[in-house]
């Protein structure tokens, strides 16, 4: 959809340039010795155009219509950056004028540049009724994530957006995440309406309806997904959460097993299950079901933890330490039900950038006992080139992490990444006490409880281990509950 996005809204600006260069408009605001270029523009020989603008702005230099002139036929000649320097010198010269800020930002917005943001705003301040510089902004804004302004910009578009259906789906999408349930179902309906295919629309029309307290209306908009072939394992989850929620399990659990055998190569399918079996007392179904899953994915850590979870709230808690610890030796940065997530995190694709970023700040706030913490956490992201290095990274986080909970002795976060850097390190006395300090800020602490767990599976402490265990299987059967009841859009875009 992003890709899609990128040229969503753009075909009204090129018309606009096509009609700035046709015979009595463009031509009679420029100098007439211009009107050469224009007519050479028009033939389409656009590399003589640009030779005689070369000409032109040799006498002037500061005429930005010929600048523009010049723009248009290095777009038209592919060379985009020098098209778009060509723009920008026309409006150094001249900033509000039209035919340059809608050329340079068509040529931004199809690269998704940040500068284009500023362009359209700026041609909306001297019109404020152009739609499709709306239609672009708002796009724009919905790939920043801010979907406050982005739909005010598409709600000024509004009338344009029927022939933009990637647009109206950002509208749709945003108004959705500002919970406008009603209005979004109503967008939703009509790109269903645009494009009966969309099975994404249709998908995220079903969920707007569900959470505007439609459910009938819900199922109904889902049928074709679920008649669909191959079947369509999400829109089977979503009709069994609606289901649930109407109190019909039997329907549910059967969506489940339908979507399983559809997609059994798809996590979310077993997990789903899980959770409805953890919901209901279930525990003993719901860990063949998850056994089956983990059969198709041995290496799924979140697999481990939901059959973990059931394990402990079945009572077996040596089943549940056993998962735990496959869980965490799978992934031990996700494994856990609230790993630590730092900006290093964040920034994992260059983790040099994200070094240098947070020593730098703890070079210059020394005091700074978050800064201290996401230092460490960008240390122990950091890939190393040896097993000395990895012990070495290890080591130097450990440091920074203590320093941060020296600095601010309430700092969780602080205390959840040491005790998992002293648990990796193989300091099992110092991870516990780590671990206890952490619990004792924030006893609902599902980071710290995971690791103390796995800290003291190797000491004799059964019976708090048994304590632990079932504390911890209850708040993430209560998390994955409450998920589950959660529509979350942002994750129904992303995966399009």
């Amino acid at each position: 959809m992003r890709r899609a996005l990128r040229h969503a809204a753009v075909k009204t600006l090129v018309e606009y340039l096509a009609l700035a260069l046709s015979p009595g408009v463009f031509a009679q605001a420029v100098p007439a010795s211009a009107s050469a270029v224009i007519d050479e523009l028009q033939k389409g020989l656009n590399d003589e155009a640009v030779r005689m603008t070369d000409d032109l702005l040799r006498v002037d230099p500061r005429s930005f219509k010929v600048w523009t002139l010049r723009a248009v036929g290095l777009e038209r000649s592919d060379h985009p950056q020098e098209a778009l320097a060509a723009y920008q010198h026309a409006l150094a010269i001249a900033p509000d004028y039209l035919p340059a800020l809608e050329g340079a930002a068509q040529l931004n917005y199809k690269s998704q540049s940040a500068d284009a943001i500023p362009q359209l705003r700026r041609i909306i301040s001297v019109q404020p009724e152009n739609a499709t510089a709306h239609a672009m902004l708002g796009v724009l804004e919905y790939l920043k994530a801010d979907c406050t302004s982005a739909s005010q910009d598409f709600a000024a578009a509004e009338d344009m957006l029927s022939s933009q259906p990637d647009a109206l789906m950002a509208y749709s999408i945003c108004l959705a995440r500002l919970n406008r349930t009603s209005e979004a179902a109503a967008h939703f309906q009509q790109l269903v309406e645009i494009q009966p295919q969309n099975a994404a629309a249709r998908y995220d029309l079903a969920l707007s309806q569900w959470r505007s307290a439609t459910a009938a209306d819900a199922l109904a908009t889902l049928q074709p997904l679920l008649d669909a072939q191959p079947a369509d394992s999400r829109a089977m989850r979503l009709a069994a959460a609606i289901h649930e929620s109407n109190n019909e399990t039997p329907r549910a659990v059967e969506l489940l097993r339908a979507a399983i055998v559809a997609d059994p190569n798809e996590p979310a399918n077993y997990l789903d299950f899980a959770t409805l079996a953890a919901a209901h007392s279930s525990f003993t179904v719901g860990e063949d079901i998850v056994s089956l899953g983990i059969k198709n994915l041995p290496n799924s850590a979140a697999l481990y933890m939901a059959r973990g979870v059931l394990y402990g709230q079945n009572g077996d808690v040596e089943k549940a330490m056993a998962d735990f610890e496959r869980a965490h030796t799978l992934d031990p940065t996700d494994s856990s039900a609230a790993s630590a997530e730092g900006i290093a995190q964040s920034q994992g694709h260059n983790h040099a950038a994200a070094l240098e970023h947070f020593e730098r700040q703890v070079r210059e706030h020394p005091k700074d006992a978050f800064g201290h913490y996401l230092l460490a956490e960008a240390i122990s992201w950091s890939p190393p080139d040896s097993r000395s290095d990895f012990r070495q990274n290890v080591r130097q986080a450990i440091s920074e992490a203590a320093k941060a909970t020296e600095l601010d002795p309430h700092l969780v976060e602080a205390y959840d990444l040491l005790a998992s850097l002293y648990l990796q390190n193989g300091q099992i006395d110092p991870a516990i006490k780590a671990c206890r300090a952490a619990l004792k800020i924030a006893p609902k602490d599902q980071q710290a409880l995971f690791t103390l767990i796995l800290a003291l599976r190797k000491t004799s402490s059964r019976q708090e281990l048994k304590g632990l265990v079932q504390t911890l299987t209850d708040l993430r059967k209560a998390e994955a509950i409450g998920n589950s009841q959660k529509a979350r859009y942002g994750q129904l875009v992303e995966d399009r």
